[in-house]
């Protein structure tokens, strides 16, 4: 086991106030992708849910929503890039929280790699579609991953203004489709009917959950930027209930408005004529061929700022980690001239660049198979931190109120406890839906948390909580 540095000894810091509580959001939002999702992932969502999946989205809203109120209350007295890895330790003490940190580094960089090969098959397809030439996707993607790192090497403003522009124009054209329904009708006239318990699928539920609650995924990263912002305690609790009620709306209103335009009596029938230009037809049919043409090219650049939000995510955990002298303290070396993680972005960049360039040598598909098995990890592993956290709250609450309510500090953490618990038993269960794999494959894909979390266990520091992380309390 390891010996902890002393804050005297710890390296120059991140840069404070760096980051607002909009580009917090920016930062969230352009994780989970809601173009991407909203285009790519629906079709799917409404095979497995039906008419259900709008109040899926509502339902996953609202469990996120009850998890934030003790993830928050946390971010009020723990202020640490770390962010899981700083409440866990604090909560249940340095093994598990060194060991949920590898974890989180994991789950992160998993999927960044498999939204960076996801971004080069996009790009790689536009490139086809506007050019009329040909450029394998694991090229696209190793010049994403590329342009991502030199971004993410500057000052992080830099990268929540490019966030900024791309999801603002990606929003922009879900709002100009979704007001096109709107005023110009649907088929079958508008229903409610979706939100009905009754009309539910009862044996969708389970398969339902692990499709809706998939795409928040990120959300959480707010925390990750508390010593970059000039004042954490008031600034991530007002960003991350921002940013799940901003994701909770848009997935559930366009989903139920695409519902109403597709019709809810010929869902199915569409769905299994075409469901990859499902989305697609109906936006040409809505606002015009040209208007789809854009939406593939934002379907790019939506990936792009997925890959950044990602990147900048893992390679702060990779620096706490660093600082933390759970992996080489190297890694928690800044750059004095931005006060970015430079040294974490480099090897960060450096571990995806390698990944992409082996599964572009391997037979692999990008999207059926290497997106797939390398993103569900990832929620699997955000999930168990999710849950991790959760009773983490109540630990380190129990021991020390610290002025937080009964609501804030045991009865919501409590909640989201149970209700994480049985959407990660859901999705544990119901894996080959996402993965078309059998229980050999599903483990193998996941051993990679069960590894790391071994590690960080094996690599826990001595000491306490505040020592080990260089908290600011």
């Amino acid at each position: 086991m390891t010996e902890i540095p002393s804050s005297a000894e710890a390296p120059e810091g991140l840069r404070r106030g760096a980051v607002s509580a909009s580009h917090l959001v920016f930062f969230v939002v352009a994780a989970a992708a809601p173009l991407t999702v909203l285009t790519g992932l629906t079709p799917l969502q409404f095979a497995i849910g039906g008419e259900a999946v709008p109040a899926g989205f509502l339902i996953a809203g609202a469990v996120y929503l009850i998890f934030a109120v003790g993830f928050t209350s946390m971010s009020r007295h723990v202020r640490n890039t770390g962010a899981f890895f700083a409440y866990i330790a604090h909560g249940l003490g340095n093994r598990i929280g060194a060991g949920s940190a590898m974890v989180a580094y994991a789950a992160y960089t998993l999927g960044h790699i498999g939204f960076c090969s996801v971004a080069g098959l996009f790009a790689s397809v536009a490139i086809k579609t506007f050019f009329g030439f040909e450029v394998y996707w694991a090229v696209s993607a190793f010049v994403i991953g590329l342009l991502v790192a030199a971004v993410s090497y500057l000052r992080v403003e830099a990268g929540a203004r490019l966030l900024a522009i791309m999801l603002l124009a990606e929003l922009g054209i879900l709002v100009v489709l979704m007001g096109a329904i709107l005023i110009q009708g649907v088929p079958e006239g508008y229903s409610l009917s979706s939100f009905d318990p009754a009309s539910w699928p009862m044996a969708a539920i389970g398969p339902l959950l692990v499709v809706t609650f998939v795409v928040f995924i990120g959300f959480e990263q707010t925390a990750v930027y508390s010593e970059e912002v000039a004042d954490p305690a008031r600034t991530v609790p007002k960003a991350t209930y921002a940013a799940v009620l901003l994701l909770a709306v848009i997935y559930t209103a366009f989903s139920w408005l695409i519902l109403m335009a597709a019709g809810p009596s010929t869902l199915a029938q569409k769905l299994a004529v075409d469901p990859q230009s499902f989305v697609f037809n109906i936006n040409t049919a809505y606002v015009g061929a040209t208007m789809t043409d854009f939406m593939l090219v934002l379907i790019v650049t939506s990936f792009i700022a997925g890959v950044l939000a990602l990147h900048n995510a893992a390679s702060r955990y990779l620096y706490a980690l660093g600082r933390s002298r759970i992996l080489p303290s190297l890694l928690s070396a800044t750059n004095p001239s931005t006060g970015s993680p430079g040294n974490a972005v480099v090897t960060q960049a450096v571990i995806v660049l390698v990944s992409i360039t082996g599964f572009g040598l391997s037979p692999l598909d990008p999207y059926t198979q290497v997106v797939i098995w390398t993103n569900t990890p990832t929620l699997v592993g955000v999930l168990f931190l999710q849950l991790l956290t959760s009773v983490a709250v109540i630990a380190y609450f129990r021991r020390d109120n610290r002025g937080e309510r009964t609501w804030n500090r045991l009865v919501a953490p409590a909640i989201s406890v149970v209700l994480l618990a049985a959407v990660l038993f859901f999705v544990c269960t119901q894996l080959g839906i996402l993965t078309y794999l059998g229980p050999l494959g599903n483990f193998l894909i996941n051993a990679p948390l069960i590894l790391a979390f071994i590690v960080g266990v094996l690599r826990a520091p001595t000491g306490s909580p505040e020592a080990l992380l260089n908290d600011e309390l």
